[in-house]
């Protein structure tokens, strides 16, 4: 699992279109997050529910370091080439949402879309990280 965690301002994105068909259903509409970790988030062939379980530890890490109140898991394909199979990644994502939501205040972009994204990345030192689990 790759991980593009981003200590930000705000977060907007507007799911725009269906990518595959395991897409979930969401209002197509703009959604806005303020004072968030963002967390772009590559689910890869060989992760399974122990890779989980180290994920919500880096994250808990993170989340501490900078004061972090809530998390905006956004599902982000273009960090890795091995990705697990849509059907297969998306029981995980929900299985990652189960667990980030007992740590910390949750929001979830959908799985399957094309979106548009806006941010504003906070500027001190540790705003901006690459975790690989």
């Amino acid at each position: 699992m790759k991980i593009l965690a981003l200590h930000c301002d705000y977060v907007r994105y507007e799911p725009i279109e269906k990518e595959i068909k395991f897409a979930e259903e969401v209002e197509k509409k703009k959604y806005e997050v303020k004072e968030v970790l963002l967390l772009l988030t590559a689910i890869e062939s060989n992760d399974n529910e122990d890779t989980i379980k180290k994920m919500i530890e880096e994250v808990k890490k993170v989340m501490k370091e900078i004061g972090a109140k809530r998390i905006l898991l956004y599902p982000f394909a273009h960090l890795s080439k091995d990705l697990k199979k849509p059907s297969e990644a998306l029981k995980l994502l929900i299985k990652i949402r189960e667990e980030i939501s007992k740590i910390s205040e949750l929001y979830s972009a959908p799985f399957g879309w094309n979106k548009s994204l806006e941010l504003k990345v906070k500027g001190h030192p540790l705003a901006e990280r690459l975790l690989t689990v």
